[in-house]
């Protein structure tokens, strides 16, 4: 294939040294070529001269750059249909690229798109909703679920399957509870791969039950080149030498979070905030969370309910876009729901940090930062 590679820095020069032998570089576009003579001993051209002189010999072009949006907006207005974004996971863990590039799984192409209806950019949901750390006041309530919680694999399959039919999903994450309590966490990896091939997927972990995993576990997450993004806690961080061993034998990419030292809790029973000033200083507004056939706003309108019943607060949730609802274009009713605030929102009021803990018998205190006469008041359905 002849390609063209947009970006002369660090990122484009590996691609290139990873497609010079397989591929014919015709040549290198970045917005600075006055400044940059060449990569690789190949030419690189202003956007101008390439649609000049170079558009004609160009199968594709694949952008190599870290923030890509902008590029990504210039590429369409010149007029270029066929081009790729290559994933920062390929350049950041130097992955092999796929001797056919359209098929690669780190590089995306506007054909990906073709019969998707609408594109999200990120979704979530919980594998397990019980964990090893309990943590206090965690924002999934995972210290409420009993041993063994967990939302079922046919129902996240059925879910997956229909969603790849209707929508190209640039990021998946898979939570908890402790991802790796998960019995079939293979099975979700290979579902979401084989019905979202080019979608980047991320495992989300306190990391400290990593070093006990059986190598087919790693194995199948090496090879479905999903990230493990580590939440560093303190007891993982007395296991980081080990857990990093662990990842760097088996060859999967991982990354470590910030020492997560203190908690926050922002729940309030009055119901007496300004949702849109709630959702501004919500960390997980745009958590869109797939649980059961809907998708939530947040992991709190997906989650909170069990909060409520396990504390016998008058409060019920009735929120949560059906995926399968024929009446709804699902796509917009999805940007209204990223946009908007939820009724649920004037529950969330100013949060308060207190440092990290476990918790394995927990009060409601510990979400709750302003309290209304729950026993006073009626059933509410939000």
């Amino acid at each position: 294939m002849d390609i063209a590679i947009w970006g002369a820095g660090r990122f484009g020069s590996y691609i290139g040294r990873k497609l010079i032998e397989k591929h014919t570089i015709i040549c290198y576009i970045d917005n600075n070529a006055e400044n940059i003579e060449n990569v690789l001993g190949i030419r690189v051209v202003s956007p101008a001269e390439y649609m000049e002189n170079y558009v004609q010999k160009v199968d594709a072009v694949l952008i190599a750059v870290l923030d890509y949006n902008e590029i990504q907006e210039q590429v369409c207005r010149m007029g270029i249909e066929k081009f790729g974004i290559i994933d920062r996971l390929v350049y950041r863990y130097h992955l092999e690229i796929a001797d056919d590039i359209l098929e690669d799984c780190g590089i995306v192409f506007q054909s990906d798109y073709a019969g998707k209806k609408f594109r999200m950019k990120k979704l979530e949901t919980n594998v397990v909703d019980f964990c090893n750390l309990n943590c206090k006041g965690c924002s999934h309530f995972s210290n409420l679920y009993p041993h063994g919680a967990a939302v079922g694999y046919e129902s996240f399959e059925r879910d997956i399957i229909h969603l790849s039919r209707e929508a190209f999903i640039g990021h998946f994450d898979l939570l908890g509870g402790e991802v790796f309590l998960s019995e079939r966490l293979a099975d979700y990896i290979v579902c979401l791969r084989r019905y979202m091939p080019k979608t980047t997927i991320t495992i989300v972990s306190n990391g400290t039950l990593i070093p006990r995993q059986n190598p087919e576990l790693l194995s199948c997450i090496r090879k479905n080149q999903v990230l493990v993004s580590i939440t560093e806690y303190p007891p993982t961080s007395k296991l980081r030498s080990e857990i990093i061993s662990t990842l760097e034998e088996a060859g999967i990419m991982y990354e470590f979070r910030k020492v997560a030292e203190t908690f926050g809790k922002n729940i309030d029973l009055t119901g007496g905030n300004d949702p849109y000033k709630a959702q501004l200083e919500c960390r997980q507004s745009r958590c869109h969370f797939l649980r059961n056939g809907k998708i939530y706003k947040c992991p709190f309108s997906a989650l909170g309910g069990n909060f409520f019943n396990h504390y016998n607060i008058p409060l019920h949730f009735e929120e949560g876009i059906d995926i399968y609802d024929e009446k709804i274009d699902l796509g917009q009713a999805l940007k209204k729901l990223d946009a908007e605030p939820i009724a649920l929102c004037k529950y969330c009021g100013k949060e308060e940090r207190f440092a990290w803990d476990v918790s394995s018998k927990p009060e409601s205190a510990e979400w709750i930062v302003s309290k209304a006469d729950i026993l006073g008041i009626e059933n509410i359905i939000i």
